[in-house]
C-alpha cells in the first residue's frame, strides 16, 4: 500500500525588525536582550528573557517585548533545537498569541500571524512524519501536534478548511492503532480505536479507496480469526453457534467496503479474491463462484491466455 503522506512546504520565516519603540516604561535590559538576538547569540537571548521579566515586570503585556520573545524562541527552535518536542516552539506559540492579544494598535499582528502559520505547518508536518514512519509509540504526540495545528491555523484563518488534514490525521491514526492491534489481538481497545478513526476518515471522504479497503479486509480477517483461532475444538454447541454468528457478522460488515473498492478497481485481483473469500465464508456459493470466475479470467488475461 502506498503511503498517503503529503509533504507541506514550510513558509520562509523572515526575521522581525526590533526597531519599534515600546509604549511601556523604558527597560534597558530589553535592549540587552535585543542585542543578544541581533548578535545571533540566540541561547543567551533566550536565557535573558526571564531576567527582563523579573526586572521589568510590565513588559509581560508589552506587545513589542512579546514580539521579541516569540521571535527568539522560534529561532532557537528552528535553528538550534530542531526537535518536535521543543519547549521553545511552545513558548514561541504562546508569546505570539499573547502579542496579538495585547497588540491594540496591530503593530505586530501581521508578523505574529505569519509566525503562527509557520508553527502550524511545522506541527502538522510532525504529525505526518509520525504516520510516515509508522511510529506507533507516538500516537499521543501526533494528536498533540494535530491539535496545535488546528488551534494555530484557526487563529491565522478562521475560514480554513480542515477537511484534508483531518482526513490524513484520522487515516494515519487508524493505521497506527491497527499495527498495535495486530501486534497483540487481545488489546480490543486498539481494535475499537482502529475502526473509530477509519470511520472518522470516511465521514470526510466516504469514497477513499485505501480506507474502504482497510476496513473490508479488517472485518473479513476478524471473522477468519474467530473461526481459526478463537473457536475451541471442544466448545459446546451454544458457544459454537454464538461464535459462528459473530464471524458471519464480521464477514457481512466487510462486504460493503470490499464491494465499493471493487467498483473503483474492478480488475484488482486482491479485491476480487477478497470478495470470493467473503462469499465463501457466508456460504453464498453462487457469488463465490462468480468472483472466482472473474479472478480466473483476469489471471488468464495476464498470462496471455495460456
Amino acid at each position: 500500500m502506498k503511503y498517503f503522506f503529503k509533504a507541506i512546504s514550510l513558509f520562509v520565516f523572515v526575521a522581525f525588525s526590533f526597531t519599534c519603540f515600546s509604549q511601556t516604561k523604558y527597560c534597558s535590559r530589553k535592549n540587552v536582550l535585543i542585542q543578544y538576538y541581533q548578535s545571533k547569540k540566540y541561547q543567551k537571548a533566550l536565557d535573558y528573557i526571564d531576567t527582563v521579566l523579573v526586572k521589568c515586570p510590565d513588559q509581560k503585556s508589552d506587545p513589542h517585548f512579546l514580539n521579541v520573545c516569540a521571535t527568539i524562541n522560534y529561532v532557537v527552535y528552528n535553528n538550534l533545537e530542531k526537535d518536535p518536542n521543543s519547549s521553545a516552539r511552545v513558548r514561541a506559540r504562546d508569546y505570539a498569541i499573547q502579542c496579538i492579544n495585547n497588540d491594540i494598535e496591530n503593530l505586530y499582528k501581521e508578523k505574529m500571524l505569519s509566525l503562527l502559520n509557520t508553527l502550524a505547518i511545522s506541527y502538522i508536518n510532525d504529525a505526518y512524519m509520525i504516520f510516515q514512519k509508522m511510529s506507533v509509540n507516538k500516537i499521543k504526540n501526533a494528536s498533540n501536534y494535530f491539535d496545535n495545528f488546528k488551534t494555530l491555523k484557526s487563529i491565522v484563518d478562521n475560514s480554513y478548511d480542515f477537511s484534508e488534514p483531518s482526513f490524513q490525521y484520522f487515516q494515519g491514526t487508524a493505521l497506527l492503532y491497527k499495527v498495535l492491534y495486530e501486534s497483540d489481538k487481545a488489546k480490543s481497545s486498539m481494535l475499537d480505536s482502529t475502526i473509530l478513526y477509519f470511520n472518522k476518515a470516511l465521514s470526510i471522504n466516504p469514497n477513499d479507496y485505501v480506507v474502504n479497503k482497510e476496513l473490508g479486509i479488517l472485518y473479513h480477517n476478524l471473522g477468519v480469526d474467530i473461526i481459526l483461532e478463537e473457536l475451541d475444538i471442544d466448545a459446546d454447541l451454544e458457544m459454537v453457534i454464538l461464535m459462528q454468528e459473530q464471524a458471519v457478522n464480521y464477514f457481512t460488515q466487510s462486504l460493503p467496503y470490499l464491494s465499493k473498492v471493487y467498483e473503483m478497481q474492478p480488475k484488482n485481483k486482491d479485491i476480487i479474491s477478497g470478495l470470493a473469500a467473503v462469499y465463501y465464508s457466508l456460504n453464498d456459493m453462487e457469488l463465490h463462484v462468480k468472483y472466482m470466475d472473474l479472478l480466473e479470467g483476469l489471471e488468464s488475461e495476464s498470462s496471455g491466455g495460456k
